[in-house]
């Protein structure tokens, strides 16, 4: 089997055969049975492969568990994207937002979403969030620069995560926009109930004990 790197076929690195720790702290992460590949230096993070799933440890660091809950497994489904065509303002975004969803029982879909931000390009067929001109930032302090991220990526096997071999293979390169969403009289209101929320409420981190505002605490764990 051969992973794509710039375009050149590339042998893959061989599993370890006694536990990784590393693998270990992400297993709570996901569900039982799910098969890791060790951080190999040879790869890189926007490699591609008919076996293989590539996530940035970011969406891990902030809180994420897969399978991700409902907005986030529409925003994707949606858009088509790759997970890691999505920069890591998008993640905290989305974990925000799904936080409020659970939290305020405001019930924000692919819908209201469009109506908060534009999806952009960050170049080289990345994506972030915009927020919607003359429009206040809809989630406060989910910008900032990350560091070294680009290095931070591990792989599951497609075949050992629900709903694996139905995710993308490729990246998308076609021209992405929310604006095609339909928006209903239901929408503005929980748009409505959106904005009388408190900006504490609206800022990144979520400040919560519950399930979903646990944070877990990686350590940076790629090399």
């Amino acid at each position: 089997m051969f992973f794509k790197i710039n375009g050149k076929d590339q042998p893959s690195f061989l599993p370890r055969q006694k536990s990784d720790p590393d693998n270990d702290r992400l297993r709570p992460c996901f569900p039982d049975g799910t098969i890791f590949r060790p951080f190999d230096s040879s790869t890189k993070s926007d490699c591609i492969s008919d076996t293989w799933i590539t996530f940035l440890a970011t969406l891990f660091l902030i809180g994420f568990t897969y399978p991700f809950p409902v907005l986030t497994k529409g925003f994707f489904t949606l858009t088509g994207l790759c997970y890691i065509q999505a920069m890591p303002m998008v993640w905290r975004i989305l974990y925000k937002l799904e936080h409020i969803v659970e939290q305020e029982g405001i019930d924000i879909r692919m819908s209201e979403l469009s109506q908060l931000y534009n999806l952009v390009s960050h170049g080289s067929y990345r994506y972030l969030f915009k927020s919607k001109p003359e429009q206040p930032h809809p989630i406060l302090k989910a910008t900032k620069n990350d560091t070294n991220w680009r290095n931070q990526f591990f792989f599951t096997r497609r075949d050992s995560i629900p709903n694996g071999n139905q995710l993308p293979k490729k990246w998308n390169t076609d021209v992405i926009t929310l604006s095609h969403i339909q928006v209903s009289p239901a929408t503005e209101e929980r748009i409505k109930a959106f904005w009388k929320l408190d900006p504490a409420i609206r800022t990144f981190p979520p400040k919560s004990t519950g399930s979903r505002g646990n944070f877990i605490c990686l350590p940076h764990y790629v090399n």
